[in-house]
Formats: C-alpha cells, sequence, structure tokens
C-alpha cells in the first residue's frame, strides 16, 4: 500500500516555500528596522524639544533674575532655528519610512501571505488621527518660530554696536530659515487651516450683515 499523506512535496514547491518563507523573514526584519528608526527619531524630536525649552529657560531665568544682559536672547532665534530645523526634518524622514512601509513592503507582505490586511498600520492611524493631535503637533513647532520672535521684538531696543546689529540680523535670518522650513514642510495643512479661516470668516460677515 501507498501512504499518500506522507508523499514528499515537489522540490520545486519546497523551493517556492523555501523563497518565500526567506522573503517573508526578509521582510519583518526591515519593517521592525524601519519601526525602530522611526520610534529612535520620535524619542529624539521629543528630547529636543525638552532641552530647548530649559535652555531658553535658563536664559530667561539669568536675565530677568540675576540681571544678565539682555542681549543674550539674541542667541534664542539661533537655538530655535537649529532645534526646529532638526526636527521637521526628523518629521519628514518618519514620514518617508512610513510611506516605504505602505507603497514598498506592504505589496510584498500582501503577496506573501495572500491578506489584504496586513501592515495596515500607518494607513490606519493617518485616517483617525484626531484634529487634536494635529493641533498639538503643529503647535509644538510653532514653539520655535514664536518663541525666536519674541527674542528678536524683546533685544531689538538694546541694540547700540554694530556687533550687537550683526548679531541680531544672523537671529532674523535664522528665523526667516526656520519660517521657510516649517512653511514648506506644512504647506498642505497651513493652506487648509486657511481656507477654514476664510470660511468662518465669511460666515460671520454673512451674519452680521444678516442682522
Amino acid at each position: 500500500m501507498i501512504d499518500h499523506g506522507s508523499a514528499t512535496p515537489h522540490p520545486d514547491q519546497a523551493a517556492r516555500g523555501g523563497r518565500l518563507d526567506a522573503r517573508a523573514n526578509l521582510l519583518i526584519a526591515e519593517y521592525h528596522a524601519i519601526r525602530a528608526v522611526v520610534a529612535q527619531k520620535s524619542s529624539a524630536s521629543h528630547a529636543l524639544v525638552g532641552a530647548y525649552l530649559t535652555v531658553v529657560a535658563v536664559l530667561l531665568g539669568f536675565v530677568v533674575a540675576n540681571r544678565a544682559d539682555p542681549r543674550l536672547l539674541v542667541t534664542v532665534p539661533i537655538l530655535a532655528a537649529s532645534s526646529g530645523i532638526t526636527i521637521l526634518r526628523r518629521r519628514r524622514d518618519r514620514e518617508a519610512a512610513n510611506r516605504y512601509i505602505l507603497d514598498v513592503l506592504r505589496p510584498i507582505a500582501v503577496e506573501c501571505s495572500g491578506d489584504e490586511r496586513i501592515l495596515t498600520w500607518e494607513d490606519f492611524y493617518a485616517r483617525h488621527r484626531d484634529e487634536r493631535s494635529l493641533r498639538y503637533e503643529f503647535g509644538l513647532q510653532l514653539v520655535f518660530p514664536l518663541s525666536a520672535a519674541a527674542a528678536l521684538i524683546a533685544t531689538l531696543p538694546l541694540l547700540d554696536s554694530v556687533g550687537d546689529w550683526l548679531a541680531w540680523l544672523a537671529g532674523l535670518l535664522f528665523l526667516g530659515a526656520l519660517l521657510y522650513t516649517y512653511v514648506e514642510q506644512n504647506r498642505t495643512h497651513l493652506a487648509r487651516a486657511a481656507g477654514a479661516a476664510g470660511t468662518s470668516c465669511r460666515l460671520i460677515v454673512a451674519r452680521l450683515r444678516g442682522r
């Protein structure tokens, strides 16, 4: 008698199954590596925000409590631009990593598993992230240009030498670079916010005219 249940698979099928297993293992390893990089960049960005706020608080403490030269605040725009642009670049890297998972890794995973529901977290999170998290993210980014602008305004009346003016202008250039980077990376969201604000203003004007 021949035991058909114990028949060995065809060599071609075995080789194909081995290749699929190898692809799946490589896919899982690459996915975990990308997610680890994303988590590392996110943690580093939060740490950088905390470090920046600490340094600004220390400078304000020197100026207010220890009566140090208020022109020390001219360094705030340089710190703000360096920190803010770094955080914006890391956010762009995280978005690129998420797009890579969706556009490159997910089709391979679907092919290997035959299941369309795999590796959908990035897309799910992007579609279900509420407005509060968006406001928090953009509000956090605004900390840098707002604090830099406040420092430049506060030190403007105190400038009395060429060196002071050169340092102030350097801070203004750094602030301009930060604002340019901020607008470039948030153009879509800023346009959406401006459109919503314009609609609200038109509704208010229409209601006032109707009275």
